[in-house]
């Protein structure tokens, strides 16, 4: 992990915080650590090892209008990189006591693996505990038209501890690649405020079609702070 690259990230992204902060809105900090950083249902590392801790953290900032940016960073191994970088902006609102709508842009940098990165415009709706996200690759001869479809849902178990569900479908437009489906079934345990401890069970299929262990089901912990 470098983490020299993943402080001068995260003092980026407080940099941009700051003269944010003056305009009408709010903003949303997160800093917290993972055994394994999967991503839809693939080990974000080039070893096949189920514990490969990575840092991971950010800054969101609303405002009032409704339209937010973001930064949100993680350690972890991507080809000659070893740091991912997101930004993103797009606009949510609530059309009702239950139910949300969320659209914008997300774009993926990988520092020393340039043609790695890429964007993926998406929306979303939110009803209660009920999430469902779609995402549209950009990106010429990395993800153009690739499609992921996205669907979480948290349900309370007893006072602060939920259980979480997801599940992922990616499609592909490249006719060499496979249509994968993931999964992830876990625990969130609020401790206090601000600080949530988590563990989940993430994989994905069509296993074979790598041959790297990326897709195996790993059990993963984590904990995390927003303030």
């Amino acid at each position: 992990m470098n983490m020299r690259v993943l402080f001068a990230a995260a003092l980026a992204a407080s940099a941009l915080a700051a003269p944010l902060s003056s305009l009408a809105g709010s903003a949303d900090f997160n800093l917290g650590a993972v055994s394994l950083y999967k991503d839809r249902g693939v080990d974000q590392d080039g070893r096949n090892e189920s514990v490969r801790p990575a840092i991971q953290g950010g800054v969101d900032y609303t405002f009032d209008s409704g339209f937010y940016v973001g930064n949100w960073n993680s350690t972890g191994r991507f080809g000659n990189a070893d740091l991912e970088v997101d930004a993103k902006g797009g606009y949510r609102t609530q059309l009702s006591r239950n139910l949300g709508i969320d659209a914008g842009y997300i774009h993926y940098f990988y520092p020393g693996e340039g043609s790695s990165n890429s964007g993926e415009v998406y929306a979303g709706l939110q009803y209660r505990r009920l999430g469902l996200k779609v995402y549209r690759g950009m990106r010429q001869d990395v993800n153009k038209n690739d499609m992921y479809y996205r669907v979480d849902y948290a349900h309370p178990l007893m006072d602060r501890l939920d259980v979480t569900l997801g599940a992922g479908y990616q499609t592909y437009d490249a006719t060499s690649l496979r249509n994968k489906f993931d999964y992830s079934v876990g625990l969130d345990y609020a401790l206090g405020k601000h600080v949530t401890l988590s563990s989940a069970v993430v994989g994905a299929n069509r296993r074979h079609d790598v041959n790297d262990g990326s897709r195996d089901p790993r059990f993963v912990v984590g904990a995390g702070a927003r303030f």
